[in-house]
């Protein structure tokens, strides 16, 4: 098998340009409606982390919750569970040096695809100096674990430049999906990006793309850099500012379960139309519920949008 011809290369050659736009959204069919007033609804993806008793069970609704958009309380309109399908792109770091071997991506790969729902669909993408699609969205479970065949350690990683690809050459032709998922395979060293991370985190806030991290050994042990961030505060970044979680690599079958779960039964949609906040400006975002015992997950900002 060789690796497929793939929509992402060319990206690259945009990603100096694409960092210099900021405030920049597509707008995506059932994410934001006009109001009579301009300003538009929100709507953003909740993930129940933990509550008292089943989860299954838990019965939650918008009036037991409370919102607070930079500091704003702010009415909440719709707060459902959203059983939809889920895209589901796994990033794998196909670097020389990566501290794990080719076998402890296989065996990941292979423990998310066993813990897939029904309809939802999984891309394989692999990235050095640049990404490469390995294989396509899909839920044939043969096709995916056989994809594993492709990963090889080569070259050095460019982690923001190949989130930025995918988010832009991957993501946003999904319109109209509720549920996007990035899980990355990786210890968050990223080797002389173009993409700034704050580009990077910027969009995949815009876009709501829930990213979880399988995190290998950090190669550089702990040490300062002087252009980058340090892989693990890269990664913390990443899932704080998304909503999502951190397992390391070598828990795969615990991190697939929880993670397929989460996507599965504890995924909401929170709907609000923003008051009382200036819209041009990036925005702190609070989601908390009545009872101290239930922890809610939402990305950590609302970026600025320009209407």
């Amino acid at each position: 098998m060789e690796r497929k011809p793939h929509p992402l290369v060319h990206v690259l050659s945009v990603i100096g340009a694409l960092a210099l736009l900021t405030g920049t959204v597509i707008a995506q069919a059932g994410r934001r409606s006009p109001s009579e007033s301009g300003v538009k609804a929100l709507t953003v993806p909740v993930i129940i982390e933990s509550a008292p008793g089943p989860l299954d069970q838990l019965v939650l609704t918008r009036d037991q919750l409370e919102l607070y958009d930079g500091g704003v309380a702010q009415q909440i309109q719709y707060f459902r569970p959203d059983y939809s399908p889920a895209k589901i792109v796994v990033l794998v770091d196909n670097s020389e040096r990566l501290p794990a071997t080719i076998r402890d991506m296989t065996r990941a790969v292979k423990a998310l695809v066993a813990n897939l729902c029904e309809g939802d669909q999984m891309m394989i993408i692999g990235y050095d100096e640049q990404p490469e699609i390995i294989e396509d969205f899909t839920s044939d479970a043969k096709k995916l674990e056989a994809a594993t065949a492709l990963f090889r350690k080569k070259g050095a990683p460019r982690l923001l430049d190949a989130i930025e690809a995918t988010i832009q050459d991957v993501f946003r032709l999904q319109v109209g999906i509720t549920k996007r998922i990035l899980i990355l395979i990786s210890d968050g060293y990223d080797w002389e990006s173009r993409t700034p991370f704050k580009t990077v985190i910027t969009h995949l806030e815009q876009e709501n793309i829930v990213t979880y991290v399988l995190q290998a050994p950090d190669r550089t042990y702990g040490a300062s850099r002087r252009r980058a961030l340090k892989p693990v505060a890269l990664i913390k970044k990443l899932t704080k500012g998304t909503g999502g979680r951190i397992f390391p690599l070598n828990k795969v079958q615990r991190a697939a379960r929880e993670i397929l779960q989460e996507v599965s039964e504890r995924w909401y949609q929170l709907t609000y139309r923003p008051k009382g906040v200036d819209p041009l400006t990036t925005r702190r975002l609070l989601v908390i519920a009545n009872d101290p015992r239930i922890r809610l997950r939402t990305k950590l900002e609302q970026p600025g949008v320009r209407f």
